[in-house]
């Protein structure tokens, strides 16, 4: 099983919370390496997604550094999924939609166990002949157990939770821009490295979190809009 993720979230949530001073470099490769008990490769495969994310930045012979706080700016809403369906041209396409067993980063983004069940659906939203957005979403089996009896390339997965006696109480969401790895690449069929947006969201039922997903966004067909009282 990879390792990486699990240091990547690990060194994120130290990096937001403050823990790694400006201006002073993080632990080496081999320090990283040994912490975790993983390959120095391993870890400088971390520290390379959390560059190309632009949490922080590397000098030659001098370290890495963190890139310093991200300022949050005000307040933004995200379409519903039933919105988008109901358009004519746009399709959403199943990718895969299965149960797994949490992996360590997943165990922690949703606060059970490491082999825990885990749902996991992948689709793909289409414009078109256009793909504009991939979805990765992660729910706590035990909060829906027949998630996976209805139709995910139709339903809105948030309606079908609550329709399924699943109260959703509250939704954290942040959006950074983000460089395209091969295979969101690949998917949205754009050069490797391509500017997207990416939105990650965790929705909460009472206190546990019930599901976490991440939206890649195509920047060069996508934009978001809100009307609001100054």
């Amino acid at each position: 099983m990879a390792k990486y993720p699990l240091i990547k979230s690990t060194l994120k949530e130290r990096l937001l919370g403050g823990h790694y001073a400006e201006g002073l470099p993080l632990p080496s490769e081999p320090q990283l390496a040994r912490e975790f008990e993983v390959s120095r490769m391993t870890a400088r495969r971390a520290i390379d997604e959390l560059e190309r994310e632009g949490y922080v930045y590397r000098v030659q012979g001098a370290g890495t550094f963190p890139t310093g706080k991200r300022f949050r700016q005000g307040m933004f809403r995200v379409r519903p999924f039933k919105e988008w369906a109901r358009h004519p041209d746009h399709r959403t396409t199943v990718l895969r939609a299965m149960q797994i067993e949490a992996t360590p980063e997943i165990a922690i983004v949703l606060q059970i166990q490491t082999g825990d069940p885990v749902i996991f659906v992948h689709r793909l939203r289409n414009a078109g002949d256009e793909a504009l957005v991939i979805e990765k979403r992660y729910v706590n089996a035990a909060l829906a157990p027949g998630l996976l009896d209805h139709n995910l390339g139709a339903e809105s997965i948030h309606e079908t939770m609550v329709g399924m006696g699943v109260p959703l109480a509250r939704v954290e969401q942040n959006l950074e821009a983000v460089n395209l790895r091969q295979e969101e690449a690949d998917l949205l069929r754009v050069p490797l490295g391509t500017a997207a947006f990416l939105l990650r969201r965790t929705t909460y039922s009472g206190q546990k979190r019930a599901s976490y997903v991440n939206y890649w966004v195509r920047g060069d067909r996508y934009a978001f809009q809100d009307t609001f009282e100054p």
